[in-house]
């Protein structure tokens, strides 16, 4: 019994950390979906990366992760592009750029997941291992 118990912590330990990165990414994710291209005061590109750069957490850089911001990155800047008042504005592209663009942010949400896990400390299985005595 003390194993099962052992595991749900540690899944409950997943769970909340889990929600709390797809808390926070929910309003980045916000941002991709009204974001229109029409104030000359919008940069999604900087505005994005601003706050993955805040999500993440500095600290010893992690591949994935890093992997993951280039992606959210381009992404951003071609959803911008897409949108630009300027150009001509095809609503099929903007909606394909706009899902590429939360694709990307998926693809992040699980790499700063692995970064914080790989960061966490690993619990000591010596308790695991002693047995109770009858």
């Amino acid at each position: 019994m003390q194993l099962l118990a052992e595991g749900e912590g540690a899944m409950s330990d997943d769970m909340v950390l889990r929600q709390e990165i797809r808390y926070s990414i929910g309003y980045i994710r916000g941002m991709i979906d009204s974001y229109s291209g029409l104030y000359s005061e919008e940069n999604l590109t900087r505005d994005v990366l601003r706050f993955c750069d805040e999500i993440a957490h500095p600290g010893s850089p992690h591949p994935r992760l890093q992997e993951a911001r280039r992606m959210v990155e381009d992404r951003c800047r071609q959803l911008a592009q897409a949108t630009d008042r300027y150009a001509q504005r095809d609503p099929a592209s903007i909606a394909a750029k706009r899902a590429q663009a939360m694709a990307a942010i998926d693809v992040l949400q699980d790499a700063v997941f692995e970064a914080r896990k790989s960061r966490m400390p690993v619990p000591s299985s010596g308790r695991l291992l002693r047995r109770k005595g009858f």
